[in-house]
């Protein structure tokens, strides 16, 4: 048996925004009314991938050391909002 993984979800850069968290600034897109929310989104040719979420009541507490460290190691963020939740992708 075979699985096939999803293509990415394409976005257009046009939807994406600014998130601010403390002294940080991370590029960020409501995907509240798009219809599914995969493991992997593309922005203008770059690939980002699904790795962790964080509730919005209260991410202030951890949410910026994770995009922090993530960050110090070369690695691109982008948040998505869905729910309740911020979706963290890295390329």
């Amino acid at each position: 048996m075979t699985t096939e993984q999803a293509p990415p979800t394409e976005i257009a850069s046009s939807r994406l925004g600014r998130l601010e968290l403390d002294q940080l600034s991370v590029p960020y897109v409501n995907l509240e009314d798009d219809p599914f929310l995969g493991s992997r989104i593309r922005v203008d040719g770059t690939e980002y991938t699904y790795s962790q979420s964080f509730p919005i009541t209260g991410h202030s507490a951890i949410m910026p050391g994770a995009i922090d460290q993530v960050q110090s190691e070369g690695k691109q963020v982008l948040v998505a909002e869905r729910g309740k939740r911020y979706y963290l992708y890295l390329s």
